[in-house]
């Protein structure tokens, strides 16, 4: 497996600990893992970015049109970060306007969990839902318990499980498969 995924929002949305956990299922699965990232602002709500490569790579830093998967925490981080994506790469939008299948409402599904701090596994659920999504569901869920204090557990599997039948339930399509190497809200 090679594979480059760039998650991006602000701070305070769990940018660093859905990286943790992608790093943690692809130990789990035996793959190497690189990360790095990228702080705006040191306080809550400055851009947060991580770069994750999944396989045989030398350096964890992704060029511009070269991510495979976008995850976006936040809508507005898409205008910053969307040239990332590569020719039809799949992006995974937090958004309350379902208008497409890119888009989910992850903190209103992290909100029926329990937390909206959970938001950022209910994305991760979302996408995992897909074709396109090379995680196993059980390799994610694993890694979300190895990584997640257990006062937050539960919350946490919920919020996962929310993510993966709202995908299931409502939309099953594929992934929006973005035709350029570059993403605007107009693309979307």
């Amino acid at each position: 497996m090679r594979l480059q995924i760039l998650i991006c929002g602000v701070g305070g949305q769990g940018v660093l600990f859905l990286t943790r956990v992608l790093g943690e299922s692809a130990l789990l699965m035996n793959v190497p893992f690189i990360s790095s990232e990228t702080h705006g602002m040191a306080v809550r709500g400055g851009s947060v970015i991580s770069h994750i490569k999944i396989g045989n790579f030398n350096s964890p830093i992704i060029r511009s049109g070269q991510a495979d998967i976008l995850f976006a925490l936040s809508e507005s981080e898409i205008a910053s970060y969307g040239h990332y994506l590569k020719n039809k790469g799949s992006v995974f939008i937090n958004s309350t306007k379902i208008n497409n299948q890119s888009h989910c409402d992850a903190t209103g599904l992290a909100l029926k969990a329990g937390s909206t701090k959970a938001s950022n596994l209910s994305l991760l659920g979302y996408a995992l839902s897909r074709d396109s999504f090379p995680f196993s569901y059980s390799s994610i869920k694993d890694a979300v318990r190895k990584t997640t204090p257990k006062d937050d557990l539960s919350v946490n599997l919920r919020a996962l499980e929310l993510g993966h039948a709202f995908t299931c339930g409502n939309h099953n399509l594929p992934p929006k498969i973005i035709q350029s190497g570059s993403v605007t809200s107009s693309h979307l």
